[in-house]
């Protein structure tokens, strides 16, 4: 490294005192906890009559709890809710150690707080007075229950905790209510939208700072560690995800968390960062070369995801405009990298010769059960995913090809799109990459949906090609911003 740590910390204090400032004090009011658990149970009585619903979190999948019980400071312990009728006799059920974190913030969503063994830290002891969950469950529901609704997907809580449900009332009457419950979750407030928009600025600066410091020679976590103090400093509590610093070979994790490697001169680098505000999160990942010395492959398919990005976000605001089926922003992605294909395949005859060309052609054309020819079955992934309370892990409202229905009014949606290089096996002795020479490339902003006005609220880009050239907006194309805080500098 070139920059001592006192040269790094200088550009990160540029960025955070001339960026302005969120109010670090806003957050969900208590009148709208209440509402939002009146709209949930009306929701779910209307899908299936239940006694009472329960709800599932951890640190992992952190959203559907604090999302009725405002307790944004979970933390080790398993966490629950159960809802009823009524919306402050309901509340969070928690462990004798989780108990007093959720009491912390619990009063200002209006809830009660139960402990319980049930949810309790592996198997420690505690002196504190419990209750069993049929007692917790009987007192939210005002009468014994026999009917029990999961507003959490199956998939996430553990299985001994649905057990304990289904003795208390039989396996059939543990019935799914999730989709009601996203329904509503999905739909956001003008209070979340504007959490969401200082999320997505704070995140924004983040990256901007990993950007300005980034040079060959840094560990993975140095450079995390500059993106999550300025996010700290200037009020996100919590992140989305663990910060994403994935340099070279490390490019294909694609979600992989920043590790103690180091940073190659030249080496493609996929950086992301994602915080919360209340709850709420933003995102913004960016792919950027960490020295001029640019490999000359990489170039071609970086413009290409470029591209590719402007055509998803020109689809999304279509969609949006004219409350078209959802599904056409997806089938505009995959269209626009199909119709790429022989193209690619001819940038990578330039580079690595006819052998090379010859396989990437018949790699993107073999038959595959499910998945059609061409360059499209190197996205990763659905470019155009839900967000709220987790990074992407709402369980409802990505943009697939089956989203017949336009998107809902007031949404916040992750524009994520990227390429990658290899197949599925990705390392061993059968390990071959699709493109030689090129792992992953991505670009990922937050946009929010507002009636029939779209924002992009992490990315410099807006429609109709418009530029917001701010603090807070990262342009679609990074690489001039390396090593540098130019923009800061008055």
């Amino acid at each position: 490294m070139t920059e001592s740590f006192a040269d790094k910390l200088r550009k990160l204090e540029i960025i955070v005192e001339r960026a302005p400032g969120i109010e670090r004090r806003r957050g969900i009011s208590r009148e709208e906890f209440v509402e939002r658990r009146r709209k949930v149970w009306t929701a779910v009585q209307d899908h299936a009559a239940v006694d009472v619903a329960f709800a599932f979190s951890d640190e992992h999948y952190s959203g559907d709890v604090p999302y009725l019980g405002g307790n944004t400071n979970y933390s080790v312990e398993q966490v629950a809710f159960g809802l009823g009728s009524d919306p402050f006799r309901s509340g969070i059920i928690a462990g004798f150690e989780g108990v007093y974190s959720a009491a912390q913030l619990a009063p200002r969503a209006g809830v009660a707080v139960y402990p319980t063994e049930s949810l309790q830290l592996a198997d420690e002891k505690y002196p504190v007075e419990g209750f069993s969950l049929k007692d917790i469950l009987k007192k939210i529901a005002g009468k014994e229950p026999q009917r029990i609704g999961l507003l959490t997907p199956r998939q996430v809580i553990p299985e001994a905790v649905v057990a304990h449900l289904e003795s208390l009332v039989g396996p059939q009457n543990v019935v799914d209510v999730q989709l009601p419950f996203q329904q509503v979750k999905n739909l956001k407030s003008d209070a979340e939208m504007k959490l969401l928009e200082d999320a997505a600025y704070v995140s924004s600066l983040a990256l901007r700072a990993m950007l300005a410091v980034i040079e060959p020679g840094m560990d993975e976590t140095q450079l995390a560690a500059f993106a999550d103090m300025l996010a700290k400093w200037m009020g996100c509590e919590r992140k989305g995800f663990e910060t994403i610093v994935g340099s070279d070979s490390a490019c294909v994790t694609m979600i992989g968390p920043a590790l103690n490697r180091p940073i190659q001169a030249g080496a493609a680098v996929h950086l992301g960062a994602s915080y919360k505000r209340d709850g709420l999160t933003a995102c913004v990942r960016r792919s950027v070369f960490s020295s001029a010395d640019i490999p000359p492959g990489q170039v071609y398919f970086r413009n290409l995801v470029e591209g590719a990005f402007r055509a998803g976000l020109d689809a999304y605001v279509n969609v949006v405009r004219k409350r078209q089926p959802a599904k056409l922003q997806e089938q505009a992605l995959i269209d626009f990298y199909n119709e790429h294909t022989l193209e690619a395949v001819e940038a990578v005859r330039r580079q690595a010769g006819e052998e090379a060309a010859r396989r990437v052609h018949a790699n993107l054309h073999q038959p595959l059960a499910g998945i059609g020819p061409g360059l499209a079955r190197l996205k990763p992934y659905t470019g155009t995913h839900n967000a709220g309370y987790t990074e992407c892990q709402e369980f409802y409202g990505a943009i697939t090809l089956e989203s017949d229905s336009p998107l809902e009014e007031q949404v916040v949606t992750m524009l994520d799109v990227a390429l990658r290089g290899r197949s599925s096996r990705w390392t061993g002795s059968e390990f071959e990459p699709v493109l030689p020479g090129f792992d992953y490339w991505v670009v990922e902003d937050t946009l929010g949906k507002y009636g029939a006005t779209v924002r992009n609220l992490t990315g410099e880009l807006q429609p109709d090609g418009k530029l917001a050239k701010v603090a807070g907006r990262i342009p679609v194309n990074v690489q001039s911003l390396v090593g540098n805080v130019a923009e800061f500098v008055r």
